[in-house]
């Protein structure tokens, strides 16, 4: 029984040996067999390491080829840290401690805790350098390549960066660049989804035909506004890669695959970069001659706190033109914004450098809304000829008013006698408009609630233009719905849901809650100047792609166009000739009759041909009137009109004095083909000469015309 029990025991025993053994084997088998593969993939996945590196971001030109920013070689300390991970702490804050003061003492100040913050980031993979000065001298790259041993870990390497030959020029439509953030990574399809490896391809973040697709890594720079955020897609360059091989403690053995970055796209704007620096260089002239000084009328303090001009070409829409001031310095961006910076930029109190006033700011259009008014008593048949006259004697009372708020005024209390709608508009005269704006009001069951503001909407006001440039106003026209809309969301801010024949003839000479954008107006008389098409203003012209790098950009036969952009009609304003012609007669007269109010300026500064415009002052409570200024030229029988212009300066007076003679002086040698070429930043010299003449000139306008 004991002899049985022992061999049931050792055969049991056997059996789970070899049953142990087979299993070892069967499971041997599988791994060097049939699963070799994924572990091979997943071998190599922990020994390579994929390192992403960006490439020159395409250019921007202007309409002739003029490179307005460029890319220029950069000499960034950067953190290698990979022998920093070897340090203990306390070794490490040491080391951070000394290369701190070493860079503050060579010219560079540097804090400890950026350099610790910059260690620490988690957006930058292992291998990668991390960067935390830019811009550093010959000097502090020698003083550190011989001390390596004493600053192991700290490396400087050369990246690209933006460069503006022009300085500020142009510098809020051409915008900034900086460092991505969570927001636009995301955007951007920039993070690796859960699970995925660095062999797995990343997210593509370009759909534009003919574009390959770029995609980003924390830490990579992205246009933030200007044509730097909106043609991001062609700007930016197509990254390029680093495959190295790294053992088990992460260090690096070789350099396995290297593909080269290909550079961003060309964007070549609308933009005449000579005639940009003439409206820019004449526009702060203007601006500085002012400040401070007092309304001759009303005795208001002129503040200026900032300008714009807007230049589009009506026959296709592209902007030629447009300035913004006070001015922004994109340069100053390059190596990133400080929080000092940032609220500089922004403060009210400085002008808002960073907006472009030009898009972004909102004004009363004043007289220079008159033609719209006029369009809509025209083609309502309110006035069918434009012939139908008013006798102005300088006041209009209301006919269905009683009380002690009846009457409405001119300017001065000027009287003009008897007008039409092409008098009206060369002599500025209020009170017309006041009585169409009271006949359609009283006339409302007839002519609708809106004539005025659906002839406005017609030429674009009131709405975005369509400018591929983020953050442009809607601008207002306020009509009765909106007005009952915007009390019953908040009775508290307002008297009255109610519209009245005030609030009608008010809006009829672009006052009271009419607001207007530099670009929306200048987009209007364009409409107006070729006869009521309306184009969608284009910024950029085309974007190209150089053969040849080391060549200029914009040489012929070293590029090919990856997109033209095409004029693109938004709308057409149904104006039959007659209508067309009593507008432009009255607006010709103003700066070409002797009763006009743009006369004395055009005159003062004449373009080599005859302009039709209208000048505006626009008031604002308790502040010093807006001046205005919208146009176009050449005005002539048969003649294609080629520069529509509006000028809007706050708080600085009459149109007459103050909007008109800018235009007229900016405008003036482009008429002629004149044009002074655009200074460099490297010659000064010439740039300082043509400010100073600038400014004398804006002395000499101070008080030369009159109200609009």
């Amino acid at each position: 029984m004991d002899t049985d029990s022992r061999q049931v025991r050792l055969s049991a025993l056997g059996i789970v040996a070899v049953s142990l053994f087979l299993a070892l084997f069967v499971r041997l088998w599988f791994l060097q067999g049939i699963d070799r593969q994924k572990f091979e993939v997943a071998s190599a996945s922990n020994r390579l390491r994929v390192i992403h590196e960006e490439g020159p971001r395409g250019r921007i030109l202007d309409r002739n080829g003029k490179v307005i920013v460029d890319n220029r070689t950069s000499r960034v300390v950067a953190l290698d840290r990979e022998p920093l991970r070897k340090m203990d702490e306390e070794e490490r804050t040491q080391h951070f401690d000394e290369l701190a003061q070493t860079l503050t003492d060579l010219g560079r100040p540097t804090k400890v805790d950026l350099i610790q913050k910059r260690y620490a980031d988690q957006r930058y993979a292992p291998q990668e350098y991390v960067p935390i000065v830019d811009d550093v001298t010959e000097e502090v790259e020698i003083y550190l390549s011989e001390r390596a041993d004493r600053f192991p870990g700290v490396v400087v390497e050369t990246r690209a960066v933006r460069a503006y030959p022009y300085g500020s020029l142009a510098g809020q439509v051409l915008g900034y660049v900086g460092e991505t953030n969570e927001k636009e990574l995301a955007a951007k399809g920039g993070t690796l989804p859960a699970g995925a490896t660095t062999t797995d391809p990343p997210a593509t973040t370009t759909t534009i035909e003919g574009v390959p697709p770029k995609p980003y890594q924390p830490g990579d720079l992205i246009g933030k506004s200007g044509v730097e955020q909106s043609y991001e897609d062609y700007l930016r360059a197509v990254p390029g890669s680093r495959t190295i091989e790294v053992n088990a403690k992460g260090d690096l053995i070789d350099v396995v695959k290297q593909e080269e970055a290909k550079a961003g796209d060309d964007v070549w704007l609308s933009i005449d970069i000579d005639l940009q620096a003439q409206a820019e260089r004449l526009l702060k002239a203007k601006i500085e001659s002012l400040r401070g000084r007092t309304d001759r009328t009303t005795g208001a303090k002129l503040n200026v706190p900032q300008g714009s001009v807007v230049i589009q070409e009506p026959m296709t829409g592209q902007i030629l033109a447009m300035a913004s001031y006070p001015e922004f310095d994109p340069g100053q961006t390059v190596n990133g914004i400080s929080s000092e910076l940032w609220a500089q930029l922004n403060d009210p109190a400085n002008g808002r450098p960073l907006y472009n006033w030009a898009l972004q700011g909102a004004y009363a259009p004043g007289s220079t809304f008159k033609p719209f008014t006029a369009y809509a008593a025209m083609s309502s048949g309110l006035l069918p000829t434009g012939n139908e006259s008013y006798v102005d004697n300088g006041v209009y009372k209301l006919k269905a008013c009683k009380g002690t708020k009846c009457e409405y005024q001119n300017a001065g209390r000027n009287a003009h006698g008897r007008v039409n709608v092409p008098r009206s508009l060369t002599v500025s005269s209020d009170v017309y408009y006041y009585w169409i704006g009271e006949q359609f009001w009283v006339g409302r069951d007839r002519f609708g609630n809106t004539p005025i503001q659906d002839s406005a909407k017609g030429f674009g006001l009131g709405d975005r233009t369509g400018i591929k440039l983020l953050g442009e106003n809607q601008g207002r026209l306020p009509t009765p719905e909106a007005r009952r809309e915007a009390y019953e969301a908040n009775p508290e801010a307002f008297a009255t849901g109610d519209w009245f024949t005030g609030d009608n003839i008010i809006t009829a000479i672009g006052q009271g809650d009419v607001l207007v954008t530099p670009l929306q107006l200048a987009d209007a008389y364009a409409t107006l100047a070729n006869g009521g098409t309306r184009f969608r203003p284009q910024i950029v012209s085309k974007v190209t792609r150089s053969k040849d790098p080391t060549l200029p950009p914009g040489q012929e036969g070293n590029f090919e166009v990856v997109t033209q952009v095409e004029p693109e009609e938004l709308g057409k304003v149904a104006m039959t000739p007659e209508q067309y012609n009593q507008i432009v007669s009255g607006l010709v007269g103003v700066t070409q009759s002797g009763e006009g109010t743009a006369s004395a300026s055009w005159r003062a500064s004449p373009t080599a041909w005859p302009m039709a415009g209208k000048t505006g002052t626009a008031q604002v409570k308790d502040k010093a009137d807006t001046a205005l200024f919208a146009g176009w030229g050449p005005v002539a029988p048969g003649g294609v009109p080629q520069y529509a212009i509006s000028v809007i300066v706050p708080e600085a007076g009459f149109g007459g004095d103050v909007a008109a003679p800018l235009a007229f002086r900016i405008l003036q040698p482009a008429s002629s083909g004149q044009l002074v070429p655009a200074c460099t930043v490297a010659d000064r010299a010439n740039c300082d000469l043509a400010s100073i003449a600038a400014s004398s000139a804006s002395q000499r306008d101070v008080g030369s015309g009159g109200p609009g």
